[in-house]
């Protein structure tokens, strides 16, 4: 299909096709009702252009799906068939429905593209608004509950009764949930036509269909069943992209937080004023920050200051803060941001834009992510987690970030029910309005829902593939798995304050290590990782008087061991060479891999941060100090407390970079928001300075040594040379 000849040919053969299919026709009534009137050779055209379709996929230029696009095929003939036939089960009717979805799947194929890869995939850019376009058809009420009646048959009969058309009819089925799902909204900004309006909200009508006709219904049943190995098992990873493809741009918090209007008013109100008053305060805060630099009506006066860099130019500046402020704000202050596009980064895409905002959406999403959570997540993520061990050949590279992705939204969530639950265990005296908020007060959130989460063989799989991925550094995959693995973290820790003895006894039974920075969302994961595992495990040190772990032995200590004992040996008489059969065996087992058993003591594995690479990490991060979230700020500056104060490691931060960072952070300390996070980091920076410049009042060599970053002089060898008793503390308390 190369010359134009064949391209007319083809066009002119997919319209005859289309033709042949149907057409609308008026009724004979007063109101012209029109109705579609099947064509006598309709089933032998669809089946024409699954063929034509499958013929056109080994070229480029996919000519058949282009003039198909063209043509307008499923709204104006696809959709009209298959409602045609609603609310028949005749053998008929099943036969054109399943030519319908056989054709269905090839035309909404997602199309494979790599973010990795710099240079972009060869396909039609136009392809993506015509697969919106289908997804903006298929939506129609109806045509989800076609395709399920055609499905229910052969979901129902046993797996091994099932023939090789009943798979087929459930595969196709799930492919075809899945390629809606997986057709992305348009982005639209504040204005555009009414079809635009549409598609921007599709994922929204999507969720909303799939729940009003039973698609999610069908879902969840196969994933509660995926734990048989002969029955489910073969569509778990299918489940597992649709619901990745329905969470992905979903907040767990929000999800959880909503309520329905018609239950309490008075709280849906408050909602709204609270969110009005968030929004409020980040556009002030966006204000503030865009004239924190401008000038005002007095501070021309006084205020003009001339820079000279080395070759000799000078800059004048009108401004008072150019007497302090820093001189890179100085210089590149006036510059105009530049708006060419750079390479996105991996880990700041999931979640990245917020899609679901109808109420009667939000509804579903919630009783959805509760249904999945009671029946289902044990049984799809323990399934999927067997096939990728073993290296199944339907798992691929993507269903590790989905199946990472899911478990940790859905332990999300399900700690907040959680907790909920405590809470309404607390005040038994909680008053209750409506049947939806009477069913969700009698359920309980334990944790033997989400039990495999909490698996041995689970945590450390998940701690081999972040391994893996670091070696490959493929971040985006660190990132999503580092942050499953925060959240399974966060989850034993509440596991291990529980009231039952028994998920007391689970948690302190679960043992748990390696970081570096790419992305900022990656930079976010690390580091609230890094807090959550320091904090737990000394929770769990001090709870405990003694706790031994096993260590591997060093195999070159003990291959100069045994290297020495055979040299030994060998000057000792040859008649002693020979062993039995039981002195064999033990030697056999030398060469085997040993441990020792050690106690454990947190302050050493806490030394182990305390370097210069962790707080550069952790510095990269402060960088985004004008607009990190407050969360982030705190777990840094208890991190920066805990290697200053306790572990007396003053000597990481009175280097040049991290207090030229601390200068800046000081300048613009005016512009941060009134929260207890940024007071505590302007405090630890104030003792860290005033610490440092005390020290080196006494010891100038400091000064010297803050250029030098191998240079670790501790302030305790300060003390005991000098016999400065320090005096300056901060409140452990407070951090």
């Amino acid at each position: 299909m190369d010359t134009t000849d064949d391209r007319v040919e083809t066009r002119n053969y997919i319209l005859s096709l289309c033709s042949a299919l149907g057409a609308h026709e008026e009724l004979p009534s007063a109101d012209g009702t029109r109705q579609y009137s099947v064509g006598d050779e309709a089933l032998a055209c669809l089946r024409d252009l699954k063929r034509a379709i499958r013929v056109d996929s080994e070229y480029k230029e996919k000519t058949v799906l282009n003039t198909i696009a063209e043509f307008n095929i499923i709204e104006s003939d696809i959709v009209p068939l298959m409602l045609s036939f609603e609310g028949q089960s005749t053998e008929i009717a099943n036969r054109f429905i399943l030519a319908c979805v056989e054709l269905l799947v090839p035309m909404t194929w997602p199309i494979e593209k790599s973010l990795d890869d710099e240079e972009e995939d060869e396909y039609d850019p136009n392809m993506i608004d015509c697969y919106r376009k289908y997804k903006l058809g298929l939506l129609k009420p109806g045509v989800f509950e076609v395709i399920l009646r055609l499905v229910e048959p052969a979901v129902r009969i046993p797996y091994s009764e099932r023939s090789i058309r009943d798979n087929t009819v459930i595969r196709l089925v799930l492919y075809f949930f899945r390629n809606l799902s997986a057709i992305p909204d348009l982005n639209l900004s504040l204005a555009g036509t009414v079809e635009q309006i549409k598609m921007s909200h599709m994922q929204e009508d999507l969720m909303i269909r799939f729940y009003e006709a039973d698609v999610i219904e069908l879902l969840l049943t196969i994933s509660s069943n995926s734990i048989n190995k002969q029955d489910s098992s073969e569509w778990n990873v299918l489940v597992l992209e649709i619901l990745y493809n329905i969470f992905q741009h979903a907040d767990p918090k929000t999800v959880f937080s909503y309520k329905h209007a018609s239950d309490t008013k008075n709280v849906g109100l408050s909602e709204l004023s609270a969110k009005l008053s968030e929004m409020l305060t980040v556009e002030k805060a966006q204000k503030r920050q865009k004239i924190a630099h401008g000038p005002t009506r007095h501070n021309r006066f006084g205020g003009t200051y001339v820079l000279e860099d080395w070759e000799g130019n000078k800059k004048v500046f009108h401004k008072q803060q150019a007497g302090f402020a820093d001189v890179s704000e100085l210089v590149d202050g006036d510059k105009k941001i530049s708006r060419v596009g750079l390479k996105r980064k991996l880990a700041d895409e999931i979640g990245a834009r917020k899609v679901y905002q109808d109420s009667r959406c939000l509804l579903y999403l919630k009783a959805t992510a509760q249904s999945f959570v009671e029946t289902c997540f044990n049984a799809l993520f323990s399934s999927i987690l067997k096939d990728m061990k073993r290296d199944d050949k339907k798992i691929v590279d993507k269903d590790y970030i989905r199946y990472y992705f899911c478990m940790r939204w859905f332990l999300q969530y399900h700690l907040y029910e959680n907790k909920m639950t405590k809470a309404r265990k607390a005040n038994t005296l909680c008053p209750t309005s409506g049947q939806d908020e009477r069913n969700i007060l009698n359920k309980s959130f334990d944790f033997d829902l989400v039990a495999t989460a909490f698996d041995l063989g689970t945590i450390l799989f998940c701690i081999h593939y972040i391994r893996q991925k670091q070696e490959e550094k493929k971040w985006f995959e660190v990132a999503v798995t580092a942050d499953c693995f925060k959240q399974m973290l966060v989850s034993l820790h509440e596991m291990s304050q529980s009231e039952e003895e028994e998920y007391r006894d689970a948690a302190e039974h679960i043992q748990i290590k390696n970081y570096r920075n790419q992305s900022k969302q990656y930079l976010k994961t690390m580091v609230m990782l890094t807090h959550v595992l320091l904090k737990m495990l000394d929770h769990y040190a001090k709870t405990k008087k003694t706790l031994f772990v096993r260590k591997k032995k060093n195999e070159r200590s003990r291959k100069k061991k045994d290297k020495k004992k055979h040299m030994v040996e060998g000057n000792e008489e040859q008649e002693e060479v020979q062993m039995d059969e039981n002195e064999g065996s033990e030697s056999e087992e030398d060469h085997g891999p040993a441990y020792n058993e050690q106690l454990f003591k947190f302050e050493s594995f806490e030394k182990k941060y305390m370097n210069e690479d962790v707080i550069h990490t952790y510095c990269t991060l402060l960088e985004y100090y004008a607009d990190l979230e407050p969360e982030y700020i705190h777990y840094i500056t208890s991190f920066f407390h805990r290697a200053m104060v306790k572990r007396k490691a003053e000597y990481l931060f009175w280097k040049l970079p991290v207090m030229e960072l601390f200068n800046r952070i000081l300048i613009y300390s005016n512009n941060f928001p009134k929260t207890e996070a940024h007071s505590q980091l302007k405090e630890f920076i104030r003792y860290s300075t005033r610490l440092f410049f005390k020290y080196a009042s006494v010891y100038p060599l400091l000064f010297v040594e803050a250029l030098v970053p191998s240079i670790k002089t501790r302030t305790d060898e300060l003390d005991k040379i000098m016999a400065i008793p320090q005096t300056e503390t901060v409140a452990e308390d407070a951090l």
